[in-house]
């Protein structure tokens, strides 16, 4: 019989974080709690470890996880280890999935000879081992899919010409999705994302559940999102509108739990998943019950894990009430009764607790009563994180959905019958004249910090307009992340999608609005559609040819769609020159030139900022992010935003640290206020502005925006108020404080 060992060697049949009667647990027959039809479960034991955290770290790599199965699901049950072929000494496993008939298994292993994670399968007995991917990238998180194909994400990028994306914080290049058959072959790369997917689950209607790190800006987070088994149709499953309040940052590994029928004859598919900080907390949290309710607006969850903290702060230790955190569930037994097969570790579970205390979070195997919060153990090996459980028994395989991508395409269509159609956007009726369709890129263009206001890279496909019948329809990029805008007369976004869409080459992304209601059915009358299609404006062009080298001054109406980046050296310190400087120069003693000074208290440093606009680099000491990147007239208008970071620090003055912009809304920028721009389109209009009130600089005597620099002003901010683009990557390039760290 297997028994567990301690870290300390010594032999225990049932060592548990608690015991089998103390508080937080309960007695019982395991093999019941788990259902009459499960005589085993398979899972994986990887040793202790203590990284970063990350809920979006999926390389983690320490020598001596493996494989194996538990027979009967209980402590003194047979253990057999699957992985036990000699090509596995030394080798991590980091996730698996098993077939639907319940004879063979998938996984992703890293070889100790290897620097990357490959797919494996077996029999589910360990005989038959083959390897289905080999090369230089990361191939994980592996699921069987129907038609005897394989989903797995990977950080091999499907556009050959370009670097893969690398994520905002840590810089690590991003994992994407892909499929192949199921011996190996015909490997298939899917859309991008700017950030990682991670966590497949199939449904039982044959589409994939998985989790996306959403960031644009201010939206940091990872929720469940949900596209076909053929990487299409990408759609918001939960956590972004209503049924993310009162959750918490990030959902993951989420599993199929039950379906049930609405009163509207769509169908619900009930989930459990882990929610929890996006970092710092080994993946763990709280366990979520989520129903998806047919749409995103009206999903709903259950929280049955009260006392786990959905945050970063560490678990309370308590031996009569142990809280801990769950590290992923898979539901057991009758539905009904809520029980779900769990790995939970006690104490606080928390990246930063345990590396200050040189400790590790131990995840044992328990079965978790979802409506009395009570555990019953079964299985914890010390020596070991005992993670991913599962039954073995054999499930339904869904039908394969049709396939709608054609063979050789580049463009993705994209586009809307109704841009006021929104559950979520509040869009003035007949105010929306074109919209704006924007690229997004990360840190594999050479810049680890765009600017201070934590947007990533963009670049403007171009505007188009909307049709009489409130539509549009655009051909951008196939494979690329993008993002769309509603933009009114005066040329600024009236409604910004915060998240970035990607479609696979040859897909329609055509919606019946802008981040309409998903329940909804998009009806398109007989004979429009064709129509519809024939009319998307051509935004292709190369990634060669996705950027502009100017002119920047004298920029007309007319050539407003030449457009790429708006680098703000290159694109408006001229204007600030011109227009701006002889009053804006950074002399304290004139009274529009407030001051202030940070006192860092984490770092002992201070430093005093005036407001300035002349395009002189200036070197920032103080915060998380000491960096000599940004101008004067950067840091003045857009202020230091991330660059403090998490330092603690005391403000005083005058000034604005946080700027007179709001990076991605130039109509909420006070700085755009008070130049107050005038009409735009359908033709440049002085008469008609924007705002109430006076002009600047004509208020102060000075001269005002020609239509093009209010326009690249404006274009500028939407698109995150950034100092680095395409068109001025030569400057970061030669600063040490840019390209270090990427």
């Amino acid at each position: 019989m297997a028994k567990p060992i301690s870290r300390t060697g010594t032999i225990a049949a049932a060592l548990f974080a608690v015991g089998a009667g103390g508080a937080g647990c309960s007695g019982g027959s395991t093999q019941n709690a788990l259902g009459g039809d499960v005589h085993a479960i398979i899972f994986l034991q990887r040793p202790l470890r203590n990284d970063g955290g990350n809920v979006f770290d999926y390389t983690s790599y320490k020598a001596g996880g493996r494989l194996v199965t538990l027979e009967p699901p209980a402590a003194d049950g047979k253990l057999t280890v699957l992985t036990s072929d000699p090509m596995f000494k030394d080798a991590d496993i980091m996730s698996y999935d098993v077939s639907f008939d319940a004879k063979s298994v998938v996984f992703s292993a890293r070889l100790s000879d290897m620097d990357s994670f490959h797919i494996y399968s077996m029999n589910i007995d360990g005989t038959n081992v083959k390897q289905l991917i080999e090369g230089p990238n990361d191939f994980v998180y592996p699921i069987f899919t129907p038609g005897q194909q394989i989903l797995f994400m990977t950080n091999k990028n499907v556009e050959p010409d370009a670097n893969q994306f690398r994520d905002e914080y840590e810089r690590a290049t991003t994992a994407q999705v892909g499929t192949m058959n199921i011996d190996g072959s015909n490997v298939t790369l899917g859309a991008r994302n700017v950030s990682h997917r991670v966590s497949p689950m199939l449904l039982p209607n044959g589409r994939v559940v998985y989790t996306e790190w959403r960031h644009m800006g201010p939206v940091n987070d990872g929720h469940l999102r949900m596209m076909d088994a053929d990487m299409t149709n990408m759609r918001e499953a939960f956590g972004g509108e209503q049924g993310g309040e009162g959750g918490t940052n990030s959902y993951l590994k989420a599993r199929y739990v039950q379906s049930s029928m609405l009163a509207d004859g769509t169908v619900d598919y009930q989930l459990i998943a882990v929610a929890t900080s996006r970092d710092r907390t080994l993946q763990a949290g709280k366990l979520f019950l989520i129903d998806l309710n047919g749409t995103e607006a009206k999903s709903t969850f259950t929280d049955l894990t009260p006392l786990v903290p959905g945050d970063r702060t560490p678990s309370p230790v308590s031996l009569d009430h142990p809280v801990g955190r769950y590290y992923d569930a898979e539901p057991v037994g009758d539905v009904a009764d809520q029980r779900f097969l769990v790995s939970w570790s006690d104490g606080p579970v928390e990246s930063e607790v345990l590396d200050a205390a040189h400790s590790f979070a131990n995840f044992g195997l328990y079965v978790l009563d979802g409506k009395t919060g009570l555990r019953s153990p079964v299985y914890d090996d010390l020596a070991y994180w005992d993670v991913q459980a599962r039954p073995i028994k054999t499930r339904p395989e869904p039908a394969v959905l049709a396939a709608p991508v054609p063979a050789g395409e580049l463009v993705t269509t994209v586009g809307a019958l109704n841009v006021y159609d929104s559950s979520v956007l509040t869009i003035p009726a007949d105010s929306v004249v074109k919209a704006r369709l924007i690229e997004g890129f990360s840190g594999e263009e050479g810049v680890r910090t765009f600017g201070t206001t934590e947007f990533d890279g963009q670049s403007m496909y171009g505007e188009i307009d909307i049709a009489p019948d409130k539509s549009f329809a655009a051909k951008v990029p196939g494979n690329v992340p993008f993002h769309i805008q509603l933009v009114d007369k005066f040329a600024m976004s009236i409604a910004n999608e915060s998240i970035w869409v990607s479609g696979r080459a040859g897909e329609q992304r055509v919606c019946g609005g802008c981040h309409e209601d998903r329940s909804k059915t998009t009806l398109v009358t007989p004979g429009v559609t064709d129509n519809f299609l024939r009319g998307a404006v051509d935004l292709y062009a190369p990634r060669a040819m996705r950027k502009w080298a100017g002119p920047w001054d004298g920029l007309a109406t007319a050539n407003y769609n030449n457009v790429r980046g708006v680098p703000w050296d290159k694109a408006l310190q001229p204007i600030f020159d011109a227009k701006c400087t002889s009053c804006h120069d950074g002399d304290a003693t004139k009274p529009g030139n407030p001051t202030y000074t940070v006192m860092d208290m984490t770092s002992g440093l201070s430093q005093t900022f005036t407001f300035d606009l002349r395009g002189q680099k200036v070197m920032v000491n103080v915060g998380e992010k000491m960096t000599g990147s940004f101008s004067a007239s950067y840091l003045s208008i857009m202020g230091l935003g991330e660059l403090l970071g998490e330092h603690v620090v005391t403000i005083t003055g005058t000034g604005k640290p946080g700027g007179y912009a709001v990076g991605g809304s130039a109509r909420d920028s006070d700085v755009i206020k008070k130049l107050n721009p005038p009409q735009q389109y359908p033709a440049a209009t002085p008469a008609t502005r924007a705002f109430p009130g006076v002009i600047h600089p004509v208020d102060a005597g000075g001269m005002e925006l020609a239509p093009g620099e209010y326009y690249l002003f404006i274009l500028n901010l939407d698109m995150g108020g950034q100092f680095f683009f395409r068109e001025n990557l030569d400057s970061a390039a030669s600063d040490p404080y840019q390209m270090g760290g990427i």
